[in-house]
């Protein structure tokens, strides 16, 4: 249902949604050719908003050994209808990994990493 154009934000619009949080910083451009950028960091928590299979396969093959144990993982899109490539990279991931998926009533799913 997607075509050119339809997921991209203005990044000022995204810059001015989160001016007030303080501690972000903003690494533009595709998934994952921005990854490079944050590779030798860890992570407490990854929340991952992309919308589509391949970004979202991308993110969780980089993220998952840079997460902490007992870090968060967090699909945003993956109870939505519109966004069937997101649920199906993330249960393809986690298939043989030892966590479990939790899927809130709100349509994202929750993985808290083991170890």
């Amino acid at each position: 249902p997607w075509k050119s154009g339809d997921l991209s934000t203005d990044e000022s619009v995204a810059r001015e949604n989160i001016s007030g949080f303080g501690n972000t910083t903003f690494h533009v451009g595709w998934i994952p050719d921005t990854f490079s950028d944050v590779s030798d960091r860890r992570f407490a928590l990854v929340h991952i908003d992309v919308d589509l299979y391949e970004p979202t396969r991308d993110a969780l093959a980089f993220f998952y050994d840079r997460v902490a144990a007992h870090g968060m993982i967090i699909c945003d899109d993956y109870g939505s209808a519109l966004c069937p490539g997101a649920r199906k990279a993330f249960d393809q991931f986690f298939e043989n990994r030892p966590e479990g998926i939790i899927e809130l009533p709100t349509g994202q799913a929750i993985v808290v990493k083991a170890s």
